[in-house]
């Protein structure tokens, strides 16, 4: 680790420009693991938030789904997935599967909200499916619908300068407590010679 330290001279590095580093360091790692986390689900979209009361009492609004990709014939009857609709473009949309048909082999698929009073309109294929839902996260999505607003925005920017801006001047702080110190003591240390 202190090798390390001494290649990138660390310690001649301003506080400002160490923040950046570690700070650009967090972000790859983070790209980095969902990478590998939508690898690992087989879908492109690993997690979603649920905007809509259609599946009320199952999801409720801002629970954060987690999904995984899986094959045609593996998807069964009341499985909860999430797909694009043509009649819906706003967002994918996250309804219950409530019958399979298989034709000229090729899977459709029926789905239904469970808070709606009929069946969605059509059938999907299952290239229209972004993953099933496995594993779900109440109220969590939250934060993320928060971040997409402007207020959320706005907080995101004045936490991102609170981490570039406060270092540089704790760090100063004690930087100009240390040379204090260090010009006291050398001073003693001075008086103390001259006296003998």
């Amino acid at each position: 680790m202190e090798r390390m330290r001494q290649r990138l001279k660390w310690d001649q590095r301003t506080e400002l420009a160490k923040t950046v580093f570690l700070f650009v360091i967090v972000i790859g790692g983070t790209l980095a693991g969902y990478g590998v986390f939508m690898l690992g689900m087989g879908t492109t979209t690993p997690l979603v938030v649920v905007t809509s009361e259609s599946m009320l009492p199952t999801l409720e609004v801002n629970d954060l789904l987690v999904l995984q990709g899986r094959a045609p014939e593996d998807i069964a009857v009341n499985d909860i997935i999430v797909f694009r609709a043509s009649w819906y473009a706003e967002a994918p949309i996250v309804h219950k599967v409530v019958l399979i048909e298989e034709v000229n082999n090729t899977y459709r698929y029926y789905t239904r909200g469970d808070n709606n009073p009929s069946q969605d309109f059509g059938y999907r294929t299952y290239e229209d499916i972004i993953g099933v839902v496995v594993w779900r996260i109440p109220q969590v999505g939250g934060v993320s619908i928060f971040l997409r607003t402007w207020q959320g925005m706005l907080f995101m920017a004045a936490v991102f300068i609170a981490i570039l801006v406060v270092p540089e001047f704790v760090c100063k702080d004690e930087k100009e407590e240390k040379m204090q110190d260090l010009t006291e003591s050398s001073s003693d240390a001075k008086e103390t010679t001259t006296d003998a």
